[in-house]
């Protein structure tokens, strides 16, 4: 027995031995484009930090002036000069919308899985963007920008499934209003980045299968189709998907999306092979945006068709969680795009921050800055993956632009969100002079919406929606600040110190924030968010483009121990049948702020 005992000791210590060799291996791969030191546009002088009136995506210096382009009157989008914008997204905002999220929301048998909705008034109405288009346009047109996203909710548009065709499946007296709102973005001397999938599928698609099934590609098709034939005479840049990992990993590997249900054990070990629902899913997705990128050239040469694709910087907690973060990045970061590069002419980045990731699942760091949505802060990853991007790219798609198709900071005291703003901007503008052909930037986004699961909890706007008071709409500080940076296309070191200095005298004087994510007493983040936020102090970390450090080498050997306590402590409980401790960790309280 003891022979057999040291025999099983020597075995576990060689594959500890094994693993801990492993990550140390792994590391390297995690390494992306760091920031780099000197980012100041040259010549520009001390109080200008960046110049986007001036400093070229792809040449020394943008054109004061261009072609006019026959559509819109503005400059085409193959003119380059670089545009701000503003996004939002059907789901979030459309009044009389009887989406899967509206089912998914009202719940069944007692069970609300969307937080932050039963609480408040008149939920269902969004932000009455269909039936008031005018208040967000107005909104959004006054800040400056040339480019509107929005999208076109499938749904809405095709009421049943398309068994015989779309002709007897579609109702025109919803493509007569989507061309009202079109026609009102241009007016507003506005230019339409529209998406055609954007995290919302059809009730009769949902009900076989989704993505899962084949025969959706065929439907998506047909679809992308009709649209472009419908309303491609309004739209500057087509955007096929938004983030379709992340909306079929909630929805068919999680369930916490529609239409909810915990996947078995088996789905669950299958998800992400080629032949569970995300390795299905993916694949099927794929092929629609090949599809859908063939039909809108055919229809329109010059055409500009690409997607909106999330990336966050995924990094380790500890040592021993290297490879687990590794997998994740090879599944988010460049997989999907790999496969589709070839039929994009521009890359969407959905860039919010970073995410600490451990064997035991996502981390609530206390010495870090975080969203209310449980995003890091981190404006040093925007330049990271926009530069790591453009590298892996450039040979096989010379021709391929990016544009930052969605970034932004749930805040809703707004003390963080206006640093935030520009200290992304700077990471832009570091990655423009480093060659990056980066067209735009758009903001998430203009007022505070239904974010999905986590309800009307995050506050991602630049104008607050007083639900309370018939959705009368309050624009914040970070309204201003971005209204400022867009007509004038500069970001001055004096606006930079202000911002920075307004947050450090807050946080000096023990300021605390909102914060919408359910976490436990060990500080790991679950995918549940909160109806009510708990509150968390403002970080004392200087996380500003180009200052932002890691931990040190014994800070992740250090938490690695720790993690091991956490997983030893699961396993415990998993054994005894009882669920883990679910209080909030020590940095976050309840109550008023």
């Amino acid at each position: 027995m003891a022979i057999s005992l040291r025999k099983i000791c020597a075995a576990w210590g060689v594959l500890l031995v094994s693993y801990v060799g492993l990550c140390f291996v792994l590391w390297p791969f995690l390494k992306l484009e760091t920031a780099p030191g000197d980012w100041k546009v040259a010549g520009a002088g001390d109080e200008v930090l960046a110049d986007f009136s001036a400093s070229a995506s792809s040449s020394s210096s943008f054109p004061q002036t261009c072609p006019a382009d026959s559509k819109s009157g503005l400059c085409s989008p193959t003119e380059r000069r670089f545009f701000f914008g503003l996004a939002t997204a059907p789901a979030h905002v459309e009044d009389n919308l009887n989406d899967t999220w509206l089912e998914f929301a009202r719940g069944h048998n007692g069970i609300f899985p969307v937080r932050a909705w039963q609480n408040v008034p008149i939920p269902e109405e969004r932000l009455r963007f269909w039936t008031q288009p005018e208040i967000e346009l107005d909104l959004a047109k006054e800040t400056g920008i040339t480019v509107f996203r929005l999208g076109i909710d499938w749904g809405r548009l095709v009421t049943e499934e398309p068994y015989n065709g779309m002709d007897q499946a579609v109702d025109m007296e919803a493509v007569e209003r989507y061309k009202v709102i079109l026609q009102a973005i241009r007016s507003r001397g506005m230019r339409v980045m529209l998406t055609l999938f954007h995290h919302s599928i059809p009730k009769w698609a949902l009900i076989y299968g989704g993505w899962t099934q084949e025969k959706t590609v065929g439907y998506f098709t047909e679809f992308t189709r009709f649209a472009q034939k419908h309303f491609g005479e309004y739209v500057d840049y087509w955007i096929t998907f938004n983030e379709p990992h992340i909306f079929v990993l909630l929805t068919h590997c999680s369930g916490t999306w529609p239409p909810g249900g915990q996947p078995s054990w088996k789905e669950s070990l299958l998800c992400f092979t080629p032949y569970g629902h995300y390795g299905k899913a993916m694949a099927a997705i794929s092929e629609a945006h090949k599809a859908a990128y063939n039909v809108l050239h055919e229809g329109d040469p010059k055409a500009v068709v690409g997607v909106a694709h999330h990336v966050g910087v995924i990094k380790p907690y500890g040592i021993l969680d290297i490879p687990v973060v590794v997998f994740s990045r090879w599944l988010t970061e460049f997989k999907w795009i790999d496969d589709i590069h070839k039929h994009l002419d521009f890359c969407g980045i959905n860039y919010y921050g970073q995410e600490i990731l451990s064997s035991a699942g996502l981390m609530l760091v206390p010495e870090e800055e975080y969203s209310e949505a449980g995003r890091g802060v981190y404006p040093d990853g925007l330049y990271e993956v926009l530069v790591t991007f453009h590298k892996r790219y450039r040979r096989a798609r010379p021709s391929l632009r990016y544009i930052v198709t969605e970034n932004g900071f749930a805040d809703a005291r707004d003390i963080v969100r206006r640093p935030y703003l520009l200290e992304h901007l700077l990471a832009v503008n570091a990655a423009i002079q480093k060659g990056v052909p980066v067209d735009g930037y758009v903001q998430w986004t203009i007022t505070d919406n239904w974010e999905w699961a986590d309800g009307y909890c995050p506050k991602f706007g630049l104008v607050d929606s007083d639900r309370w008071d018939n959705l009368s709409r309050h624009p914040r500080p970070s309204y201003y600040l971005y209204q400022k940076v867009v007509r004038s296309g500069l970001i001055l070191d004096q606006q930079r110190k202000e911002e920075w200095n307004t947050l450090q005298s807050d946080m000096r004087q023990g300021g605390i924030r909102p914060f919408c994510r359910v976490s436990d007493s060990h500080g790991r983040m679950w995918a549940e968010s909160l109806d009510v936020p708990a509150t968390r102090k403002i970080a004392d970390k200087d996380w500003r483009f180009g200052k932002y450090k890691n931990p040190g080498v014994l800070e992740y050997v250090l938490r690695s121990f720790k993690v091991i306590g956490i997983l030893l402590e699961d396993l415990g409980n998993w054994c005894m049948g009882s669920n883990p401790h679910m209080s909030l960790p020590p940095e976050l309280r309840t109550g008023e702020l």
